[in-house]
C-alpha cells in the first residue's frame, strides 16, 4: 500500500517545477504589556501555522525600543497614516491599526491578496533607507508553497495535477492521520467485519463531505472557538474511552457491561444509533481538522484564481480536489481495518482490544488538549 502512494505521489509530482519562494511579508509593530499585540500576535501564530512558508513574519517591539519605535513612524508617514498605538500590521501596501475578532478576515484576505499579487515590503525598504517605488507589486508570476510540493508557480502550475496532489497530501499530513487514530479507537470496539466496514466508511465519507463544506464556504475560526472545538472533542473522546474501558474491566464479569446493556437496549436500531453517532463524531472531529493546520483548499482555491479558472471548469477540479482526498482517506481507512483486523479482533491479543482503545482514546484527547500543535505538522 505505501509503495502504491509513494509511486502515485512521484508521477503527480513529475509535472511541477521548483521555483524561488515569494512569501507574503507581514510585520507586526507591537507593545509588551499591550492585550490587543498579544491577541494579534496569537492570530497570527495560527495564520503562520496554516501557510507556513507562504507567510514571512516579522515583529517589532515598540515600547521599549527606540529604534523600533522610530521605524515605526517613518512606515506611519510613509503610509500617510494619521493614527497612534499598537498593534501596527503592515501586509504589503496595506496596514491595521489595533485588533478585533472582526478585523482577522480582513487581514486573512489581505494576505491571500498579497500571495495573488505579490507586493514589495513596505517596512524594509523604509528601513534600509531605500525609495519608496511609485508602483508596489512585483512583476513576476506569483508563487505559492504546498505542504507536498513545495514551492509551485501559480500561474503556470497544472491545475489538474495539483487538485490530485495536495488532495491527496492532506489526507496524509498529521492533522488528517489524528482523525484516523480516532477512528481506529472507535473500530476496536466493533468485533463485526461488516460493521466496522459500515461505519468506518461512514466516518471517511462524513468527514470528507464536512471538509469540502467548511473549505468552500471559507470558514474561519476565532481563538476562543478553536478552544472549544478542541475541548469538545476531547470530551467525547474521554467518554468513548471510558465506555471502552468499562466494558474491558467487565468482560469476565457476569454483570453485564454499560456496553452491553445499551447494546440490548437498542436492539435491531444499534447500527443506525452507531451511525448517528458516527456521523456526529466525525463531523465534530473535522471541525477540529479544519480549525488546525489547513489551509491548502483555500491555498488551491488561490491558484484557479490567479489563472481565471471558472465555471465548470473550476466545478471539477474542486471535485477531483475532494475526490483525492477522499480516495487516500478510504484506503487510509481500509490499512486500518486490515490492522484493527489482523494484530486485534483475529488475534490472542484481541482480548484486550477494548482496553486499547480506550487508551487510544485517551492519549487523543490529551495532545489536542496539551500539544494541539503535534497534529499541525506536516509529513515530509
Amino acid at each position: 500500500m505505501k509503495k502504491i502512494l509513494f509511486i502515485l505521489t512521484l508521477i503527480l509530482i513529475l509535472p511541477f517545477s521548483k521555483v524561488q519562494a515569494k512569501e507574503t511579508s507581514v510585520t507586526l509593530f507591537w507593545g509588551d504589556g499591550c492585550p490587543h499585540c498579544a491577541e494579534e500576535e496569537k492570530y497570527l501564530d495560527i495564520l503562520k501555522q496554516e501557510l507556513g512558508d507562504n507567510l514571512n513574519i516579522t515583529k517589532y517591539e515598540v515600547w521599549n525600543n527606540k529604534e523600533n519605535n522610530e521605524l515605526l513612524t517613518k512606515v506611519r508617514n510613509v503610509l500617510n497614516d494619521d493614527n497612534e498605538g499598537v498593534p501596527f500590521l503592515v501586509i504589503g501596501n496595506k496596514y491595521f491599526t489595533g485588533y478585533t475578532e472582526d478585523m482577522a478576515k480582513e487581514i486573512k484576505k489581505a494576505i491571500f491578496d498579497n500571495l495573488k499579487q505579490n507586493h514589495l515590503n513596505i517596512v524594509d525598504l523604509v528601513k534600509k533607507g531605500e525609495e519608496i517605488p511609485t508602483s508596489m507589486t512585483l512583476n513576476e508570476n506569483p508563487t505559492i508553497h504546498f505542504s507536498l510540493l513545495g514551492n509551485v508557480d501559480a500561474k503556470e502550475v497544472n491545475t489538474t495535477s495539483l487538485a490530485l496532489t495536495e488532495g491527496m497530501s492532506d489526507a496524509i499530513n498529521l492533522g488528517s492521520l489524528w482523525i484516523m487514530l480516532f477512528l481506529f479507537g472507535i473500530l476496536l470496539s466493533v468485533y463485526n467485519k461488516k460493521k466496522r466496514f459500515i461505519l468506518g466508511s461512514i466516518f471517511v465519507l462524513t468527514s470528507t463531505l464536512t471538509y469540502a463544506i467548511l473549505g468552500l464556504s471559507g470558514a474561519e475560526f476565532t481563538i476562543n472557538q478553536t478552544a472549544f472545538i478542541r475541548s469538545f472533542i476531547s470530551i467525547i473522546a474521554i467518554i468513548i474511552a471510558g465506555v471502552s474501558i468499562d466494558a474491558y474491566m467487565k468482560i469476565n464479569i457476569p454483570k453485564k457491561s454499560i456496553l452491553q446493556k445499551l447494546q440490548e437496549l437498542f436492539g435491531k436500531k444499534q447500527m443506525i444509533i452507531y451511525a448517528i453517532s458516527i456521523i456526529i463524531t466525525s463531523v465534530i472531529a473535522t471541525f477540529a481538522l479544519v480549525n488546525q493546520a489547513n489551509s491548502s483548499p483555500a491555498l488551491f482555491k488561490t491558484v484557479l484564481e490567479i489563472q481565471n479558472v471558472a465555471g465548470i471548469s473550476y466545478a471539477l477540479n474542486i471535485i477531483l480536489y475532494y475526490l483525492a482526498y477522499l480516495i487516500t482517506s478510504l484506503i487510509l481507512f481500509m490499512v486500518i481495518n486490515v490492522i484493527v483486523k489482523e494484530i486485534f479482533i483475529e488475534n490472542t491479543i484481541g482480548t484486550y482490544n477494548r482496553l486499547i482503545a480506550g487508551i487510544v482514546m485517551l492519549v487523543v484527547a490529551a495532545l489536542i488538549l496539551f500539544i494541539p500543535n503535534i497534529f499541525m505538522m506536516v509529513l515530509p
